[in-house]
């Protein structure tokens, strides 16, 4: 019997054949050991199969597992990335899935270093707030010195004079009585013409004057200032200078003022020179230079750039010792980039300072007339005896102080306290001169002045306003206001612009 047989094949052998026919044929035994063969094969095939199969199931469950877990954690990534971009950026982002990991970290590279400058701005910001913080707080301290300093003098000297009451201390306070007001009305006047340069209200006017004139009288001027310190004043003009010239007289006159006025304050026993050079002449232009050059304490040249910075000084030392605000050379720079031009400085500790600015001017023809347009303090107040003049104004003050000095050159003088009743006045006689406050109860100037226009728009009205703001000043021009004073006023310059209507 075969040997080994498969328990299948068996089963059918032992169903349709006999172990004696089995025994006595050869060949279907030799067959059946055959087949009994293929059978085990097939059998151990089937169970390698079957055992393959089996490995690859679990093979494929494990790596479809890993595939599933990496996956997973993909989209946490891409979800925690996605989370910290929108975090970084308080716009609307859309992000979606399909960007890859690599893609959110770019982006997300790229928020976090716009963050990054974003912070350091803010830094810088946080810094320089700081700094201008700082600088007010170093500006409202030198304010109050300066204005309180010459309030001083002025409270303690009218004190002095009541107490006194002779004509000789009379006479000594009151000159130092005027220099104190005085240097309380350029102070606040700086602080104005500042906040009109920063807003951009200031523009250049274009008027025919005569420059040399111009620095003459300022030279003029400035020489009682200037032996106060013991120092000189020199005007030195080019023989070839071309003294005719068009362009802003009252600024450059400022520029020019500002320039020689420091050269005063940090000088003493010296020489101030204003120095006038023709550079050339070219299509109907005059360039040339203007020269400011002291003996004075001069200044460190690396501190150039911060003396012309806002309430700065070269040293800290330096406004306790000789004060002021620090405003004069930022409007003078300021002033100067309005003429296209710029200020210059050679200067060394010990030796002097030289500033200078370089002016490229039309010339003009000699038909035009002249202009200056400056106060002269040699001016000589006129008689005005016969010049009917309204003055309506609210401040019972202003008013006496307006009147005395009216009366000073015999102008008959009517007062009105406010708009309405300067309009009732107006109507009930005639006048030569209307003088206006703008700020008023009852009826502004505004008002009162746009009333009296519908009815007459001939006679001359003069705001004398406390009012130095642009704004205003346009608004009231606008309203018929044919010229302006500044309170408080120069009684030169309101006995000049009354002098045109006295007949």
């Amino acid at each position: 019997m075969i040997e080994n047989i498969h328990r299948q094949l068996n089963r059918q052998i032992k169903k349709h054949l006999s172990e004696d026919f089995i025994a006595d044929n050869e060949a279907v035994r030799k067959f059946i050991e055959v087949v009994n063969l293929s059978y085990l094969n097939f059998e151990k095939d089937a169970e390698l199969f079957e055992q393959s199969s089996r490995l690859n199931d679990l093979e494929y469950y494990e790596i479809n597992q890993k595939l599933k877990s990496e996956l997973d954690k993909k989209e946490n990534i891409q979800n925690k990335l996605i989370q910290a971009i929108k975090q970084l950026n308080d716009n609307e982002i859309t992000l979606g899935k399909e960007e890859s990991p690599i893609d959110l970290l770019q982006i997300l590279r790229d928020e976090i270093e716009f963050k990054k400058e974003f912070q350091d701005q803010l830094y810088l910001a946080k810094s320089n707030a700081e700094k201008a913080n700082e600088a007010k707080s170093d500006f409202l301290s030198i304010m109050s010195h300066e204005i309180r300093t010459p309030l001083n003098a002025i409270i303690g000297l009218i004190y002095i004079m009541e107490k006194e009451n002779t004509l000789n201390s009379f006479q000594e306070n009151l000159g130092v009585l005027k220099y104190s007001a005085q240097n309380l009305y350029l102070l606040i006047n700086d602080i104005l013409d500042f906040n009109k340069i920063e807003a951009g209200k200031i523009d250049i006017e274009k008027i025919p004057f005569d420059f040399k004139e111009l620095v003459l009288h300022i030279g003029k001027s400035l020489e009682i200032k200037a032996s106060e310190n013991l120092n000189r004043i020199e005007v030195i003009i080019d023989d070839d200078f071309i003294t005719n010239v068009i362009s802003d007289p009252l600024r450059i006159g400022q520029i020019i003022t500002n320039l020689v006025s420091n050269a005063i304050k940090f000088t003493k026993n010296g020489l101030i020179q204003i120095k006038i050079d023709q550079i050339q002449q070219k299509d109907n232009l005059s360039i040339f230079k203007v020269q400011i050059i002291d003996d004075g304490i001069g200044i460190d040249i690396q501190k150039f750039n911060l003396i012309f910075q806002k309430f700065e000084q070269a040293e800290t030392k330096t406004t306790r010792q000789f004060g002021g605000t620090g405003l004069g050379l930022a409007i003078t720079k300021k002033l100067l980039h309005l003429l296209n031009s710029d200020i210059e400085l050679q200067s060394e500790i010990g030796i002097g300072s030289n500033f200078s600015f370089i002016l490229e001017l039309p010339i003009f023809s000699k038909n035009l007339e002249l202009k200056n347009n400056i106060v002269d303090y040699d001016y000589k107040e006129e008689n005005l005896e016969g010049l009917r003049v309204l003055l309506v104004e609210d401040n019972l003050i202003n008013i006496k102080i307006a009147e005395k000095i009216l009366k000073q050159w015999n102008v008959n003088v009517d007062k009105a306290e406010n708009g309405l009743i300067g309009i009732e006045k107006f109507k009930a006689n005639v006048y030569d001169v209307i003088l206006m406050d703008l700020s008023m109860p009852v009826m502004d100037g505004y008002e009162a002045t746009a009333i009296i226009r519908n009815t007459d728009t001939l006679i001359p009205i003069i705001a004398l306003t406390a009012s130095s703001s642009y704004g205003y000043l346009e608004k009231a021009m606008q309203f018929g206001i044919n010229e302006y004073i500044i309170k408080p006023f120069n009684p030169k310059e309101l006995n000049m612009k009354l002098r045109k209507y006295c007949k």
